[in-house]
């Protein structure tokens, strides 16, 4: 064995293991410190309700019943209904709120199904002091949460508004596109969790709000980027993805029916659209048919949940992209107002389609 070789390899193993350590502890410490730096120049807009052993942002505006409840998508949090929160609020009392882990929420360690976001949910407004009867409006991912509230509290719940909401059987119907997309998902939000330990995903810029053309202001852009370069917000995606992911079963139930209760689903115009779907899948180099394969089976999934309910409503929001709310936030009020005052609306699925002058480009984006 030749000794000096053996020896100057330790030490090159040494030297670049502490280089790591203290690269990695560095990284640490950076990620610490700019998140209590953030915290502090963006403290929560509304309150923190203890539940469960939790703290849970709640903001709410306005007065009047019922109150609308507002339930964020993937990652998202309470800055997502911005363009529309106050706006709602001038009528009515509207809330919304952070999931555990996302926005100004603390967070847990185990995924939660959705019947535990309900009870959550029911909780906070509860210790909050809001009275039912509330209006569920579940953007996305949030409208698989706002049925379950539905199933689990019927009596506390007036109507629904589903905007581009996630279907719960949507992998299974997407396959075999959605097995590869989940897993590429999952793994990359899996390696973005511990480089955020490390404030690499800070440093990139890889979460960052204003990452698509947006209408949010800027102030808003810069606190939104702020809490979702938190350690905390990973997490809580890796959580709800390993959820998701639970879609793929070909076992997994339709939606439970709504009954006859006052239901609007708004659909996001792009991305059922094939003539737009075909003309971005160019754009962006994906394959066309593939593409029109997936919006296709989103309209069938959209049209599907307008049948969840006998009393329904079906809107097709004409350019506007998965985050409705925020493309077309007037039209967004209008529809949404209307669908509280009445709820007399006509029996049966009757799909309209709103059309709005301009476009504001977004992707698909799940969840």
């Amino acid at each position: 064995m030749n000794h000096p070789t053996f020896r100057r390899c330790l030490r090159y193993c040494f030297f670049g293991s502490a280089i790591v350590s203290l690269t990695a502890l560095a990284g640490a410490v950076y990620q610490t410190g700019t998140t209590v730096a953030d915290l502090a120049a963006f403290p929560p807009p509304g309150q923190m309700i203890a539940v469960n052993g939790l703290n849970l942002h709640l903001y709410c505006l306005g007065s009047g019943s019922p109150t609308l409840i507002l339930e964020a998508g993937l990652g998202e949090n309470v800055l997502s209904w911005y363009p529309v929160h106050a706006k709602l609020a001038q009528t009515m009392r509207v809330c919304a709120y952070d999931r555990p882990g996302l926005g100004w929420s603390d967070p847990v360690d185990a995924a939660i199904q959705p019947e535990e976001v309900a009870e959550n949910l029911k909780a906070l407004l509860h210790n909050g002091g809001i009275a039912p009867p509330f209006v569920l409006i579940g953007h996305s991912r949030g409208g698989i949460y706002v049925r379950a509230f539905y199933h689990r509290f019927p009596e506390q719940t007036q109507g629904i508004v589903l905007v581009d909401s996630t279907h719960e059987q949507s992998p299974m119907h997407q396959y075999p596109y959605a097995v590869w997309d989940y897993r590429k998902q999952a793994l990359q939000i899996a390696i973005a969790e511990p480089l955020s330990r490390l404030g690499i995903v800070r440093l990139l810029g890889i979460v960052d709000a204003d990452r698509r053309p947006s209408p949010l202001p800027a102030e808003i852009l810069a606190a939104k980027t702020a809490i979702q370069n938190r350690t905390d917000t990973a997490h809580a995606v890796v959580n709800e993805i390993a959820v998701m992911r639970q879609g793929l079963d070909p076992a997994t139930p339709p939606p439970g029916s709504l009954s006859n209760l006052p239901l609007l689903v708004l659909t996001a115009g792009n991305l059922v659209n094939l003539a737009i779907v075909a003309r971005e899948a160019v754009r962006s180099g994906k394959d066309v048919e593939t593409e029109k394969a997936l919006a296709e089976i989103q309209q069938a999934e959209q049209d599907d949940l307008a049948r969840l309910s006998s009393h329904s409503r079906h809107i097709i929001v004409s350019n506007s992209g998965h985050f409705i709310m925020q493309d077309r936030a007037d039209e967004f009020v209008g529809v949404v107002r209307e669908f509280v005052k009445a709820f007399n609306l006509t029996s049966g699925s009757n799909r309209q389609h709103h059309s709005s002058a301009g476009l504001i480009p977004t992707g698909k984006i799940d969840g």
